[in-house]
């Protein structure tokens, strides 16, 4: 099978964890994952065998293009791993594979979420990204018309009275006096 980016250069096989089998492209690095053998290792692995990388800085790649399945020509759908960092799951839904371009196994390991990859490619973790994204969107409005201490001074308040026990009473204060 040739890699899923590169297209000409053949795949070999690798161990991405003691029991899961994968293949690698020699040239970009990239890991192309059969889903079934993913779901057979997360079954028969415990979470605290599960390899975790030591904590260094991880450079992980991403290509930004559209990738066509190497068994059945498809094209493959992107998951977004987290709203932190701009890399993609590529999937294959018919072929049920996955490729994860240089450095991204090691990424979801370094978020702990190696044990999740499934996970990525639901509604409900696609749904809580675009949540989060725009909320930190809203968040840096906030900041840039109030700057970045009165603003960290108003986060603090808000959360201040959203845990206050007589929240219902402070708010009506602020709208009778503010």
């Amino acid at each position: 099978m040739n890699c899923y980016q590169c297209t000409s250069t053949v795949l070999k096989p690798i161990k991405l964890d003691s029991m899961l089998p994968a293949r690698q492209c020699v040239k970009c690095n990239g890991v192309h994952l059969d889903l079934l053998n993913y779901r057979n290792w997360r079954e028969n692995s415990s979470v605290s065998s599960i390899t975790k990388s030591a904590a260094v800085a991880v450079d992980a790649q991403d290509n930004k293009k559209a990738l066509v399945c190497q068994k059945c020509s498809k094209i493959m759908l992107k998951f977004k791993i987290s709203v932190d960092h701009e890399n993609f799951v590529d999937v294959c839904s018919h072929c049920d594979d996955a490729w994860l371009d240089s450095g991204e196994w090691e990424l979801l390991n370094e978020l702990d979420i190696q044990n999740k990859l499934t996970q990525i490619m639901t509604d409900p973790w696609q749904k809580n990204i675009k949540q989060q994204h725009f909320e930190a969107l809203k968040e840096g409005q906030y900041m840039s018309q109030l700057g970045e201490d009165d603003f960290e001074t108003v986060k603090s308040f808000a959360q201040w009275i959203k845990d206050h026990p007589k929240k219902e009473i402070i708010e009506k204060y602020i709208r009778t006096n503010g």
